[in-house]
């Protein structure tokens, strides 16, 4: 019922730059959200069901992490939305790299639980000056050497996932003349491909620096850092497609 009411929202609200071709639900789409919802289900019960006050209190630090984690997965699942309402395909090759989509969101939503929770409790003791948790972190629960390859697990992890997206939309833009895309249809399909390779980039940048021979320390705080070029990015990307979208006639 809500995936129903989104769609005629998004047709409503988005008719004049595209014709919605996916209006009805598939068995793909049901698959997908199927494996969506475990990933978020995987999310909570990653975490132990709380039996006393004092671990509930510790389960009520896991709020920030969990909705960190469920921000960038529901990113992820708006894209697959608006690609299957946009062209409806149903055919093998797509399948058989949404099946690869889906495969990659399920490897990369333990090492995204972990990185969120263990970047929350690190920052938290800095802020609050309790040395002791932070000690405690690098010593018990990960070694300094250890986090470059967290951070190249993670970042290969979310860059397969954004160039999955990217191959999805080649195949879509490939077959514009099939399915008698229009100039503005052709133009958010090539931009949806190009903003999914730029999401990608970032992660690759980050996975990439954190595998050359350089301290961990700073390999983890710069691959880190490299994250912060996404809005630096994205923002310009973002506004200079808009311009671009209100030249383009139909």
């Amino acid at each position: 019922m809500v995936r129903s009411a989104l769609k005629e929202k998004t047709l409503k609200e988005s008719e004049a730059q595209f014709r919605f071709r996916g209006v009805d639900n598939t068995r793909v789409e049901a698959l997908s959200d199927g494996v969506f919802a475990i990933a978020t289900a995987l999310l909570v019960i990653s975490t132990s069901i709380p039996e006393t006050y004092a671990e509930l209190l510790h389960f009520l630090k896991d709020l920030v992490p969990f909705a960190l984690c469920m921000a960038l997965l529901m990113l992820i699942w708006f894209q697959h939305y608006v690609f299957f309402i946009r062209y409806g395909f149903k055919d093998a090759k797509i399948v058989a790299v949404n099946t690869l989509l889906l495969f990659l969101i399920l490897f990369y939503i333990y090492p995204l639980k972990f990185l969120m929770q263990l970047l929350y409790d690190m920052f938290s003791a800095m802020f609050t000056k309790n040395w002791e948790a932070f000690n405690h972190i690098f010593s018990n629960i990960i070694r300094i050497e250890d986090t470059p390859r967290l951070m190249s697990i993670y970042g290969f992890g979310a860059a397969s996932i954004f160039f999955t997206l990217a191959i999805m939309y080649l195949i879509a833009y490939r077959r514009s003349g099939e399915m008698g895309l229009s100039n503005k249809e052709k133009f958010l399909t090539r931009i949806s491909m190009r903003a999914n390779l730029l999401m990608g980039s970032i992660p690759l940048v980050s996975c990439l620096f954190c595998l050359l021979p350089v301290e961990p320390n700073v390999s983890f705080a710069i691959g880190g850092f490299i994250y912060w070029f996404y809005p630096i990015i994205m923002i310009p990307f973002s506004i200079r497609n808009r311009k671009l979208l209100s030249k383009i006639s139909n």
